[in-house]
């Protein structure tokens, strides 16, 4: 079994959540760098622990009583309406969190509390620790074998599977039980100072929230280990409720539940005490999310994998007819891990054979290369137009659906390419939400020297290639100056990079992308 956050001792675990990819999940164009700056802020926190401004009362201002301290990231999760908020949270704030849950005896109270929850429900979304930036792959591989390939064993042992989910899980954390699951409920209540570290955990997520209860940050691995201890602390309320005579078995990846039973009974009993014990933390279930199954086999295989399965767009020779096979996927499972997959695999596959010949060592590489160059340049149009057609429904493949588009307009005549820009631009524009999608295309238009003016303080600060300042957090009123400096003086723009960029996006720029 791969190794947890919970395997590590409380320096190692420091180490690990103060890395740039535990920081941010969410995958920016390689310019875009957080490393130096948290490296900074950590070794400022090591010698001058004060991080807030005093008052003319000489006491603290905390961040709470202000907006935008974090910066705030919405997509378009379906292409429509609906959104999904990522956050950029406030690099001091989450370094200090960082030192404060790793110090040794708040790391040893964390880790007695999930001790406590270990039950009969089983937790497959434990942040795993890789080696350094291959996280994502590790934790999908750990998905596979925890979650998919167990449900498919689980079927000798029991008749029926259950699937459900929590609504709007971050969102709807109410901070105060985090200290609950750490502490239980009872200390928690009496202790009600910033010595116990759940309460530490509760007044900083306030502070990244305008003092709000509800809700914490997503798009960060120490936001998920956060949601791990209440979403523990639920399982071990759950089990405790279930008769222990009852036999069942479940797997929890994050919000999303696989519940095994033996009777259709069994598991209404078992949805039913957890949307009680939800209800009670503010929480829900998605009714819509919400079913069963005797097929456990299938059931166990997303309708999206098995589709993709039988549809292999690899069969296909051309590239046109494999974009159209990966649209019939996207058309019928919009916004899918396997759409994604496919697409991933399809850029690769690209990336392979439009290598610069100089890397060719066979004569096939360089037909290879001039075949599927040539097919660019005549087809451009019609392969831009299916790819821009998937993308609109499918913001998760962003990323990716830039990289394969920098394949095939790279080597079109400058005008073509800013036409194509342009025409991309406006089947966007109307899209709520869709930063991140600009921020993306905007690899590709920094190389072709296409200015656009977009909204959104990250995309500015890439075009004007800021060397300091960073306007996208709100610091001055309540950070410390010596951090403030800190803040000021370390660029998350790498110019070097951006002077370095290739008109191909590499497959590597997009490849570890989790959404």
């Amino acid at each position: 079994m791969a190794k947890t956050i919970l395997d590590l001792e409380h320096e190692k675990a420091r180490e690990f959540l103060l890395r740039e990819e535990s920081y941010n999940s969410v995958k920016f164009p390689p310019y875009i760098k957080f490393d130096s700056l948290i490296e900074k802020i950590s070794a400022e926190l090591n010698n001058n622990s004060q991080i807030y401004k005093k008052n003319a009362g000489n006491k603290n201002i905390y961040p709470s009583s202000y907006e935008n301290v974090n910066y705030k990231l919405f997509t378009n999760k379906d292409g429509q309406y609906a959104w999904r908020l990522f956050q950029l949270i406030h690099p001091v704030l989450y370094v200090d969190l960082v030192h404060k849950i790793t110090e040794k005896d708040n790391w040893s109270d964390i880790k007695s509390a999930f001790d406590r929850f270990n039950t009969n429900i089983v937790c497959a979304s434990m942040p795993i620790v890789p080696p350094k930036e291959s996280g994502t792959k590790e934790q999908i591989l750990e998905w596979s074998k925890q979650v998919e390939q167990k449900s498919i064993e689980l079927g000798l042992e029991y008749d029926y599977i259950f699937h459900t989910d929590i609504v709007d899980c971050y969102g709807a954390i109410y901070t105060h039980s985090i200290p609950w699951a750490i502490h239980t409920r009872e200390v928690a209540k009496k202790e009600r100072n910033d010595k116990c570290i759940g309460n530490a955990i509760d007044t900083a997520l306030k502070g990244m929230n305008y003092g709000q209860t509800n809700g914490i940050p997503q798009g960060s691995v120490l936001m998920d280990f956060i949601a791990e201890m209440v979403l523990g602390y639920i399982d071990k309320y759950l089990s405790n409720c279930l008769d222990e005579s009852m036999e069942y078995h479940i797997i929890r990846y994050r919000d999303d539940y696989r519940i095994f039973t033996n009777s259709k009974q069994d598991g209404d009993t078992i949805i039913r005490e957890l949307s009680k014990i939800l209800s009670e933390m503010g929480m829900r279930l998605n009714g819509e999310k919400t079913y069963h199954s005797n097929d456990i086999i299938n059931s166990s295989i997303k309708e999206d994998k098995l589709h993709q399965i039988i549809n292999n767009y690899q069969q296909q020779k051309d590239l046109k007819k494999q974009l159209l096979v990966i649209k019939n996927l996207s058309d019928n499972y919009p916004n899918s891990g396997s759409l994604e997959k496919a697409l991933k695999k399809l850029d690769k596959d690209l990336g392979k054979k439009i290598k610069n010949k100089r890397f060719a060592k066979h004569a096939f590489f360089i037909i290879q290369e001039s075949k599927i160059k040539k097919e660019f340049k005549e087809n451009y149009s019609t392969l831009v137009s299916i790819l821009v057609d998937i993308a609109l429904k499918n913001p998760r493949i962003y990323p990716v659906f830039v990289s394969i588009l920098s394949k095939i307009i790279c080597d079109i005549s400058d005008e073509n390419k800013t036409k194509v820009i342009e025409l991309i631009l406006k089947k966007f524009k109307n899209k709520s939400n869709s930063e991140y999608l600009f921020l993306w295309l905007q690899r590709i238009a920094i190389v072709a020297n296409i200015e656009r003016e977009y909204i959104g303080k990250l995309f500015e600060l890439v075009r004007m290639k800021h060397s300091d300042g960073h306007p996208i957090w709100n610091s001055k009123d309540w950070l410390h100056d010596d951090f403030y400096e800190i803040i000021k003086d370390n660029s998350i723009i790498d110019t070097g990079e951006i002077d370095n960029l290739s008109c191909v996006v590499e497959n590597k720029e997009v490849n570890n992308f989790f959404y």
